[in-house]
């Protein structure tokens, strides 16, 4: 159906985004288990470090790949505050936009009316924090070509998984670790095979 859906692969953590049957509450399920990080989104982690998009007290422990088909959508949501401000997003594929609001009308099925519409560029990097993460809903309408976006998040420690440990390619992390001159090596070190 038109404006439905859209296919998730989580790591990191798992998060469910409903109340489940039993009850349990969205957010991160604490006995989950789950992949860590590939090595592609660690190199992509660490780039975002050095160009100082992300600080280094936010180190992302999790991501989520979502992978949308034309028709498909995003609903209006506030991330969940299982994971720390800042968070934020790269799109690959093709460009949208995303819709912001506090309050956010749904015409119908992928169509959405908002306070601001800002255009999602391919390999841009859209970084949400203070009142755009924390007040203000967004969400995505319909798209037109499959696009692909990852989502980068630091989980709350309280609220990370019992059996998380956290990749040892991010534990005892210093802003050394992230300088230009290790970008090289830890680019290799972390290189897919």
């Amino acid at each position: 159906m038109r404006g439905k859906g859209r296919v998730t692969m989580q790591f990191g953590c798992c998060y469910n985004y409903a109340v489940e049957k039993n009850g349990i509450p969205p957010g991160i399920l604490r006995n989950g288990i789950i992949d860590h990080i590939p090595n592609l989104f660690k190199i992509m982690i660490n780039r975002l470090i050095t160009s100082h998009v992300m600080p280094i007290t936010c180190v992302p422990d999790s991501c989520i790949i979502n992978i949308y088909e034309p028709g498909d959508c995003t609903s209006p949501h506030i991330d969940n505050h299982d994971f720390i401000r800042p968070l934020c997003t790269v799109p690959f594929l093709s460009k949208c936009n995303i819709l912001f609001g506090h309050k956010i009308k749904i015409v119908g099925p992928g169509e959405f009316i908002g306070s601001a519409s800002i255009p999602l560029p391919v390999e841009s990097v859209l970084v949400l924090n203070g009142n755009g993460a924390n007040l203000s809903k967004h969400c995505i309408p319909t798209v037109f070509y499959k696009r692909i976006s990852v989502t980068f998040r630091k989980m709350d420690k309280a609220k990370r998984s019992y059996n998380f440990n956290l990749d040892s390619n991010f534990q005892n992390m210093n802003p050394s670790y992230f300088s230009d001159a290790s970008e090289s090596y830890n680019t290799k070190k972390m290189a897919p095979s």
